[in-house]
């Protein structure tokens, strides 16, 4: 008989696990062993504590009991007390070594590694039942401190190990198995299946164990494998919603996935293991994406509560301070981090991850380059090194670590669809600018190019003098036909909800055909993203993101009528409902959003505060912030050195601001709530109010056929909320109201209204267009069309009147691009388009070009009468002084004298 120890029953009580009332009760050591399972199993780590001490009362050698109640103290952070009960196992039962793997795994803990390996050696040399698990752990710290090639030979030999047991080994054993092949899939790749075999097998063996499932979600995540993670850890928390191990791996799934729940789940994971290591690193990094840089340190340093030299944190930190600027600081904390794991690439690669999101790719090229350097396998790190080369426009080199990274980690779908896209770059064309590069789809660049070149050159002019900084040309931009090839070149995955993306001196947008007419401005698209290329330029990508976009969206406003957001019932519902995010955590709205809809919200706020800042402070200001970022000043510090004010005062001013611009809004809207979906998920801001009655009543009249009463709801709907200009807006309705009653001046001007506030309005534009043309507002009617091609350009009709417009109103160069359009779309008749642009370009004085284009036409119709009449008159030797006497008529357009 064992007898229990003074001490360890100090240490049991400590842990309360001999309340009065347990040790009262008559269970037998079996019992209570079932009852801390379960207890230990379903999240109740308290109860499993208490049960567990129970049996080791009275049972002192129960070894099941030790290691349950040491994995129990582990999991929820209380590594010292792990430490000594293992210990005093040993002490009791010094012949026996169950406990050993427990002690070691308490002392990894510590970073007592020296120690933690003596006691997986003696584990796997005394044959206790988990010996298999310590000759992995033992081989695991080998493999860490840069031992590869024992570490490897170990992992190996578990192969064996398995083709010859597989039958009698346990559930814990699989695992072990597992993991084994997880560290040979460095070698080749395919032995991640047979991790997932094991692993499959581990579950079967043992089907209450929730370890080998946790395992396959980390496993699939690994590989990339989000959906299948995220089902087998709602698994796991289906059946304990506590596991701080499960809850980890979700944040780390929903992350992957750009979930907005993420951080509650790490926050879960916390509550029950505040002292985890890679939870409190993954949570620094988290706040370090929306900026709070000294809350971030502050978390990571918690990490470092049982360990300072625990890897996570110290990796976490490190990437912060180079956030911050500190280099040197930086430096020496990832020094201390690579002492742990000398030829581990994961610290520089997870910096190199950690400045792309913060979009300083230049930083995350050279992190990726120094992973490299010190693992040349190091799959994530040449994948970091390829897509960040890409995102700088090394095009080649680029390319070239990715197909490494692949060759080494096949199921990598980043790096294959990157490599996938690639491919397809052979059907793109290249087309410069004096200070661009575009990269369009062949079928796409002669048109596309036609507005996006001379719209990039302006929008370069205006934003260079606005704030005082001159990329480095050319700036290179890719125009994507599918929005999924645009998502893979952003993200490496499809279905990312963003327009157009800047990494800084390249660009990446949706082209016009990547989405219906009329969902997007795809001209205000890129006069965005370019934007981005100044402020990310002037601050050496340290702007925030809130100022960053927030000044793309003004820039956007200032460039044309009807560009870039403009409030709507949704804000200011949510402004009056306190669902706006605080200025003092403006970042916080575009990187972990309480609702998606904040989203936009966010980016129309951040606009609204940078336009106040120019009202207030002019550009002047804007451009000291920029500098003021580059030289690594934080928010705070910069409103103060620059709007000499602070960050609460500068609310205050923001709110004033807002309640005077929207006063009539706000009066007729009211505070807005959120909505939900009816599996309880946040949906958008649902709002009411004066507003919302005056349009429910004009459509409801409207759909009673009661015109005259309806269109007087609908004017008060406008005068309430006049910046509501969408496809069922008042001006919408009273247009199709006018038009159906025959009065086209009213249409008109509802029509200009809308427009003039809603660039995307396709429809609103066009049918514009054709009314002012009617009218004889020929002026007019080019506004109209020529807008509209910067929302789809992609219908031949709109070019062939706006050409015929054009010539009306003597604006050749616009009538020569439309002609070019209706050529680039392809035409049925192509003879006949080649002789329209051979007109223009004659009215437009150039005599060689419209030869050039005669030659063409002839060349498929060599009867074309007219091309011939055309091309006689053009070397005639009086023909240019005829010409220019008499413009030709646009509208002449008799058919082809033949084939």
């Amino acid at each position: 008989m064992i007898r229990l120890p003074i001490a360890w029953t100090v240490l049991m009580a400590w842990c309360g696990t001999l309340p009065a009332a347990a040790c009262a009760q008559e269970i037998s050591p079996a019992n209570q062993l079932q009852l801390a399972q379960r207890a230990f199993r379903t999240g109740e780590y308290d109860a499993a504590s208490m049960a567990a001490g129970a049996v080791l009362r009275d049972e002192p050698a129960n070894a099941p009991a030790v290691r349950l109640l040491s994995r129990t103290l582990l999991i929820t952070g209380r590594v010292a007390a792990a430490e000594s009960l293992a210990r005093a196992f040993q002490a009791a039962a010094p012949s026996s070594g169950e406990a050993l793997v427990p002690l070691g795994d308490a002392l990894v803990r510590q970073g007592r590694l020296l120690a933690a390996e003596s006691a997986y050696v003696r584990a796997a040399v005394g044959r206790a039942s988990d010996s298999l698990t310590a000759v992995l752990r033992v081989a695991q710290l080998q493999f860490d401190r840069g031992d590869l090639d024992p570490a490897m030979a170990t992992f190996d030999r578990f192969i064996d190990i398995y083709n010859e047991r597989r039958s009698r080994l346990t559930s814990r054993e699989l695992q072990a198995v597992a993991e084994a092949c997880r560290y040979l899939g460095r070698d080749n790749p395919q032995m991640f299946r047979d991790a997932l075999k094991a692993l499959d097998e581990a579950v079967s063996r043992d089907s209450l164990d929730l370890d080998p499932v946790i395992r396959l979600g980390e496993l699939f995540l690994e590989k990339y494998n989000s959906a299948d993670a995220q089902q087998t850890l709602r698994a796991v928390l289906a059946v304990n919603p506590k596991h701080p191990e499960a809850l980890l791996a979700m944040a780390r799934v929903r992350l992957f996935d750009f979930g907005a729940d993420a951080p509650e789940f790490l926050q879960r994971s916390l509550a029950v293991n505040g002292r985890s290591p890679s939870a409190r690193a993954a949570s620094a990094l988290l706040l370090a994406d929306v900026e709070r840089y000294d809350e971030a340190i502050a978390e990571a340093r918690l990490g470092l509560a049982d360990d300072s030299l625990a890897y996570d944190p110290l990796v976490a930190m490190a990437a912060i301070q180079f956030l911050k600027g500190d280099s040197v600081g930086g430096e020496a904390t990832l020094g201390r981090a690579i002492s742990r794991r000398p030829r581990a690439a994961d610290a520089e690669a997870t910096l190199s991850e950690v400045m792309a999101r913060n979009r300083l790719y230049g930083k995350a090229v050279a992190f990726a380059r120094r992973a490299v350097a010190r693992d040349p396998k190091a799959p994530r790190a040449l994948a970091f090194l390829g897509v960040n080369a890409l995102r700088l426009g090394d095009m080649e080199g680029g390319r070239k670590f990715l197909d490494r990274s692949f060759a080494i980690d096949p199921f990598d779908v980043w790096a294959k669809n990157t490599l996938d896209l690639l491919d397809t770059f052979t059907d793109y064309d290249e087309v410069k600018t004096a200070r661009f590069t575009f990269m369009i789809e062949k079928k796409d660049a002669p048109l596309l190019s036609l507005y996006a070149g001379p719209l990039a050159e302006a929008a370069f002019d205006s934003l260079s003098a606005r704030y005082g900084y001159r990329p480095s040309a050319p700036i290179r931009v890719e125009v994507y036909r599918s929005h999924a090839d645009f998502s893979v070149r952003t993200v490496g995955l499809a279905g990312l909800g963003a327009l157009g993306v800047s990494f800084g001196d390249v660009l990446a947008i949706d082209g016009p055909a990547s989405r219906k007419p009329g969902e997007f401005n795809w001209g205000s698209t890129l006069w965005h993203e370019i934007a981005h290329t100044f402020t990310l330029g002037a601050s050496a990508g340290r702007v925030p993101r809130w100022l960053s976009e927030g000044l793309s969206v003004y820039e956007e406003r200032r460039a044309r009528p009807g560009w870039g957001d403009d409030v709507s019932p949704s804000f200011i519902a949510a402004y009056k409902g306190g669902l706006l995010v605080p200025l003092a955590r403006l970042n916080d709205g575009f990187m972990r959003p309480r609702f998606p809809e904040q989203v936009i919200l966010s980016y129309y706020q951040a606009s609204l505060l940078a336009e106040m800042i120019e009202r207030d402070h002019g550009i002047a200001a804007i451009r000291q912030m920029l500098q003021a970022y580059r030289r690594g000043l934080g928010t705070d510090a910069v409103v103060r050195e620059v709007l000499q004010t602070d960050i609460d005062q500068l609310q205050k001013r923001f709110d004033a601001f807002v309640r005077t611009r929207f006063a009539t809004q706000l009066d007729a809207v009211g505070a807005g709530r959120i909505a939900s979906h009816d599996d309880g998920s946040a949906q958008g801001v649902d709002w009411d109010g004066k507003f919302a009655d005056a349009m429910r009543a004009g459509v409801a009249l409207l759909q009673a056929g009661q015109s005259q009463p309806a269109a007087a709801q609908l004017e008060t709907a406008k005068r309430l909320f006049p910046s509501f200009a969408g496809a069922e807006s008042p001006y919408a309705l009273l247009a199709r109201l006018a038009l159906e009653a025959g009065d086209s001046t009213r249409a008109i001007a509802e029509l200009s209204a809308m427009t003039a506030i809603n660039g995307d309005a396709f429809e609103a534009h066009r049918r514009l267009g054709d009314l002012m043309a009617a009218r004889g507002d020929a002026a007019g009617a080019v506004a109209a069309l020529d807008r509209l091609m910067y929302i789809f350009p992609h219908e031949a009709a709109p070019h062939e009147i706006l050409a015929e417009l054009a010539a009306a109103v003597g604006n050749q160069p616009l009538r020569v691009r439309e002609r070019r359009a209706v050529l680039a779309l392809d035409p049925t008749d192509r003879v006949e388009a080649l002789y329209q642009l051979a007109l223009a370009l004659t009215d437009a004085g150039d005599r060689s070009g419209a030869r050039r284009e005669l030659l063409r036409a002839l060349d498929l119709a060599p009867n074309f009468e007219k091309g011939q009449e055309l091309l006689l008159r053009l070397r005639t030797s009086g023909g240019a002084a005829a010409l220019n006497r008499a413009p030709i008529a646009e509208s002449d357009t008799r058919p082809a004298g033949g084939q």
